[in-house]
């Protein structure tokens, strides 16, 4: 009688049976996994959103700042002669200018009228000897070893360069100080005291040598003249037709925004002293050499500029219609929310600087009016060259305020400048804690951890159903081969009979 067999395994049955009945157990795992994986691309989504709103609020930023408006070239006719920078307040004009005088520094130089050998040291080493004495007045304070000044007192055992570090160590305040150095001029050494600002103070000279100044050396002896080498005197100037009179010769104050740099006198032009007081104070003749300086808009950096933004905000149009029907954020209602909200600041308008009412709009008070318009199909920036040129040309100033008004300047309840409305917009949307975006991905964080609750409870679910059919077959296996086994043994003892 043949044994009683069942083909395969003892039992006949497939060795993966538990994993084909594992698998209809996956179903519920499988939904879980997916939806991980569809909130995983949309976060990404979401991250690639950010990023281009972040994009663009930078450009809106970076349009925030005068600066970045009013970027300027400046040309000189005669860079020997006067040359010129400009920063962000300037604002584009040529302008003539006459050189007949620059501003010096008041300096003093120990020894007489002549600077004859024995009116110095005659060496470095030599020093002070008990009672000497030595002050100065700068703008008006004096310092020294009169009574009541300040710096230093004692000058016994002192040299000409300890004299010159006590001077330079002086706490001038606010002002910007005197310079002490000493010199070797091949027959003695020499202190020189030199005013560190140029011009004069208020009309006099910043410098003067204390009448009590008794400097007795132990080798040189009693040294008391200073020589005034090189007298205070202001810088004097015609721009634009208007005698100037300046203590630098890089004055700052004279046109707005730009600094002027007088390097030398130019051809002809001359001063004159109007208070017979032995320094010239105003000008006499401006000569036959003016210098040219032209200030301009450099228009390319700010096209540059604007450019970057108008790239910028395409670039979260296309962003939003491409993935807003299509993709992990297909019917987000974020994305076009958002969109609606950047295009209403778009076109909005803009305030006056100090409006007096809601409706006291800048002359063109929206970037349509500068050339640059929405498209109505695509919704993106487009530039109308010839109108931005004109703008550029025309109304400079008009478009940068436009993006440059701040809240301050156009009064609470009104539309800033463009970047600004720009900038907070994106900034709220972004908040880490407030923001919409920042809400919708805080959410999909919050469903991604459940899920990831469940995907744990479930492969916790299907170990056990695991375990328990690989038990159940187990013992099936066991109990069919046992069966085997006595089968063969029946059949071998009745072959037998």
């Amino acid at each position: 009688m043949p044994a009683m067999q069942i083909g395969g395994l003892a039992t006949g049955l497939p060795s993966d049976l538990v994993d084909q009945l594992m698998q209809a157990q996956q179903t519920r795992l499988k939904s879980y996994q997916n939806d991980k994986l569809k909130i995983a691309d949309q976060q990404s989504g979401y991250t690639a959103f950010q990023t281009k709103l972040t994009e663009l609020s930078s450009k809106a930023a970076a349009l925030q700042d005068a600066s970045a408006w009013a970027p300027h070239t400046v040309t000189s006719s005669n860079t020997d002669k006067v040359t010129a920078t400009a920063i962000d307040s300037a604002t584009s004009g040529t302008h003539t200018v006459y050189v007949a005088q620059l501003a010096t520094n008041d300096t003093f130089v120990l020894g007489d009228a002549t600077l004859t050998a024995g009116s110095g040291v005659s060496s470095s080493t030599d020093t002070m000897v008990a009672g000497s004495a030595f002050s100065f007045t700068y703008n008006g304070t004096t310092y020294g070893t009169s009574a009541g000044t300040t710096g230093f007192t004692d000058l016994s055992g002192k040299s000409l360069s300890d004299i010159a570090g006590l001077i330079n160590g002086i706490d001038y305040g606010t002002s910007e100080g005197v310079a002490a150095s000493v010199m070797y001029d091949g027959g003695a050494y020499r202190l020189v005291l030199t005013a560190r600002d140029s011009g004069q103070n208020s009309g006099a000279a910043r410098l003067a040598v204390g009448a009590d100044t008794s400097m007795n050396f132990a080798t040189s002896g009693l040294l008391t003249g200073f020589k005034n080498t090189v007298p205070a005197q202001n810088a004097i100037f015609s721009l634009d037709g208007v005698n100037v009179t300046s203590t630098s010769n890089a004055p700052s104050d004279v046109l707005t925004g730009v600094t002027l740099l007088l390097k030398t006198t130019t051809t002809g032009a001359t001063a004159q002293d109007t208070n017979a007081d032995g320094i010239n104070d105003a000008m006499l003749s401006t000569g036959t050499e003016p210098v040219v300086i032209t200030v301009a808009n450099d228009t390319a950096t700010v096209k540059t500029n604007l450019n970057s933004f108008v790239d910028a905000y395409n670039a979260v149009v296309d962003f939003v219609t491409k993935y807003s029907s299509d993709g992990p954020l297909s019917g987000s209602s974020l994305l076009r929310s958002v969109l609606g909200q950047l295009r209403n600041t778009l076109n909005g308008r803009t305030h006056k600087v100090g409006a007096t009412s809601d409706t006291d709009f800048l002359s063109r008070s929206t970037l349509a009016e500068f050339g640059m318009r929405t498209d109505s199909k695509t919704g993106k920036i487009s530039f109308n060259g010839a109108s931005l040129d004109d703008a550029l040309k025309n109304d400079y100033s008009g478009l940068a305020a436009l993006f440059t008004n701040t809240q301050s300047k156009v009064g609470t309840g009104k539309n800033a400048g463009l970047a600004y409305r720009f900038d907070a917009l994106i900034k709220g949307v972004t908040n880490s804690v407030t923001g919409s975006l920042t809400a919708q991905t805080s959410g999909l964080r919050s469903r991604t951890a459940r899920l990831d609750k469940d995907i744990d409870r479930e492969n916790n679910r299907l170990d056990k159903v695991r375990q328990q059919l690989t038990l159940k077959y187990s013992n099936l296996e066991q109990m069919v081969s046992k069966m085997n086994s006595a089968g063969s043994a029946m059949s071998s003892a009745l072959s037998k009979l």
